[in-house]
């Protein structure tokens, strides 16, 4: 692992804390093995990672069932449209170009998260977990608190 890309984790870490619980992993197995063991809300995936491309560990991401829903942002110097579509067909939602601003990076984990949280009180709702009207409305409300 480069220095740089030592320094781009640190950036994007310093950038999310203050907001966000944040776990890191160095390569692709171990990211892998963290998403697996942690449950993030959310992934982002670095284009630099020793072992596995990050095509592969984002198409394992997405086959597992433990992980398979948790978005999966690409955070790329990678500037061509191969590339992302590659990165969108085995599963990513978003591309972050690097550098990056701290609003910008902050905007679009926000968002996806945003979007996690909708879909996962959505699938609540579809399953049964919530009937009660009543419990429906508070957790509809309090969604819309966290925006």
């Amino acid at each position: 692992m480069g220095h740089q890309q030592v320094t781009i984790i640190r950036i994007m870490t310093n950038m999310l804390k203050p907001q966000y619980d944040v776990c890191v992993a160095l390569d692709g197995d171990k990211a892998i093995a963290v998403a697996m063991s942690q449950k993030p809300d959310l992934i982002l995936l670095g284009n630099l990672m020793p072992g596995k491309t990050v095509f592969e560990v984002c198409e394992l991401l997405k086959k597992a069932p433990e992980t398979a829903q948790i978005p999966v942002i690409f955070v790329t110097a990678m500037d061509d449209r191969h590339n992302e579509q590659i990165g969108f067909k085995v599963g990513a939602v978003d591309y972050i170009n690097k550098p990056a601003s701290p609003e910008v990076v902050l905007a679009r984990v926000g968002f996806h998260l945003r979007n996690q949280r909708q879909d996962r009180f959505i699938k609540r709702v579809a399953n049964g977990e919530l009937e009660d009207s009543e419990k429906i409305k508070l957790a509809a409300w309090t969604l819309l608190d966290q925006e």
